[in-house]
């Protein structure tokens, strides 16, 4: 027994050798706090499943999905106790290495070493919130959107309903409530393809931009063209309201930015930005201030009160998407090194770079988004793969490219662009098959 004592000790120390071997110093900081929590639902039993509870009428809230942990993490590992984790740990049956690698690398290397309970307990981690919300995997539903290239997809703010916008000029609504997958609306009037498309905060107008120089306003109700707003020199890339439903703002490959108002139908202000716009958005409902991504790798602030211009970002690269969170602090920059940077606009800098040795941005109009929480960041890729971070910094799951039989179930040419819904866990993309698939996580 002493020797069979000794050996296993021996086995320990090699593992934990092994371990610190693997693992960055910074993601056993960034564990510190979760195991904390672990600890304490450990010793409560009834807490198997103990998401934070939301102020009435707020959204329910999950550990670890909130912005506010984007500066680091909030204790030491010398602020812990060793043997009460390890405790934890043991209730649960996950070493230190299945832990770690459920949390931080999506449970990848968990396959690796086969023990029982590991997908229980890991299971149970998911459960409580120490994985965060769980990653739209699972295919809700999947249908031919467009004849031919399909370039953009949007989820409305009200409905379960998202519109695509393709090569074949025309924007299509599908009701995703409905799990239908015959169009609940065609929209025509573009004489090129659609590159973007987006609608106001109210889900009743949506806004289209196209290679013929122009942008259009529909109303989702009757599916009536309202607006033409045509003046560009160039290809439209994208298009925003600001001080909504009265003025729109649209970026276009002429080299500027021009402002709409929808009431004359007519150009009053022309922004003159001096590289292409591949795609812009605005902080909030007035519009107050217009981020705009460009060809010459900068990211420009316009503010439409004052008229003045703040200090440009500069990029590694061309720019081909913005996202901006919820609350307006942060936002994501897909680069055309295939890349996503992260940037706090409170000190208007980078704060986290997200990459993967196979992720490669599919064209100069992919598209990235944030989920509803700001919380996860997903980017289609050109291996037809879709990659959802953490914007704590790690890989959460890859959505890879494959079929089962004859029945493709994923993207197998490159995905253009995803979309996140602002109302549930799920998740739109398209790509140059023609197809749109819309993942939940149930």
């Amino acid at each position: 027994m002493r020797y069979r004592a000794k050996d296993a000790d021996k086995l320990n120390e090699e593992n934990e050798s092994l371990i610190r071997k693997r693992l960055p110093s910074l993601f056993r900081k960034r564990s510190a706090k979760l195991k904390r929590d672990l600890e304490d639902a450990v010793r409560e039993p009834n807490s198997a499943v103990n998401p934070i509870v939301p102020a009435p009428g707020g959204t329910p809230l999950h550990r670890n999905s909130s912005p506010a942990q984007f500066g680091g993490p909030a204790g030491s590992d010398d602020e812990i106790d060793d043997g009460s984790i390890n405790g934890a740990m043991e209730a649960l049956g996950l070493n230190d290495e299945e832990y770690i690698s459920a949390r931080f690398m999506g449970g990848e290397a968990v396959h690796d070493v086969v023990r029982p309970n590991t997908n229980t307990s890991i299971e149970t981690l998911k459960a409580a919130g120490y994985l965060g919300q769980p990653n739209p995997t699972k295919i809700f539903m999947k249908f031919e959107a467009h004849e031919n290239e399909s370039h953009a997809v949007r989820w409305s703010p009200v409905e379960r309903m998202v519109a695509t916008g393709g090569a074949d000029r025309k924007v299509k609504l599908w009701d995703v409530g409905k799990g239908s997958t015959e169009p609940r609306a065609v929209l025509s009037g573009s004489s090129a393809g659609i590159n973007s498309v987006d609608f106001d905060s109210t889900g009743a107008y949506i806004l289209g931009t196209s290679n013929d120089y122009g942008a259009r306003v529909w109303t989702v109700m009757d599916n009536r063209l309202r607006h033409t707003l045509t003046g560009h020199s160039g290809k439209v890339m994208a298009a925003k309201y600001v001080q909504e439903p009265i003025k729109v703002v649209t970026g276009s490959h002429d080299r500027t930015l021009k402002i709409w108002d929808l009431r004359s139908i007519a150009c009053i202000e022309t922004k003159f930005a001096g590289s292409s716009c591949n795609d812009l958005c605005t902080t909030d409902s007035l519009g107050s201030t217009i981020i705009s991504g460009h060809y010459d790798k900068k990211i420009r602030f316009w503010d439409i009160r004052t008229e003045k211009q703040a200090d440009d970002v500069l990029m590694p690269a061309k720019i081909t998407s913005l996202d901006l969170s919820k609350d307006c602090n942060y936002l994501i920059c897909s680069v055309r090194d295939d890349t996503i940077k992260l940037l706090d606009l409170r000190k208007n800098q980078v704060i986290s770079t997200f990459s993967n040795e196979h992720f490669k941005i599919s064209c100069d109009f992919a598209r990235a988004s944030f989920n509803s929480g700001a919380s996860k960041i997903a980017c289609g890729s050109a291996d037809g793969a879709i990659y959802i971070w953490n914007v704590n910094g790690f890989l959460e799951t890859t959505l890879k490219g494959h079929s089962s039989g004859s029945v493709p179930f994923f993207h197998s040419t490159a995905v253009n662009a995803v979309s996140w819904s602002p109302n549930s866990n799920s998740l739109a993309s398209v790509g140059k098959s023609k197809r749109c698939i819309i993942y939940s996580d149930s």
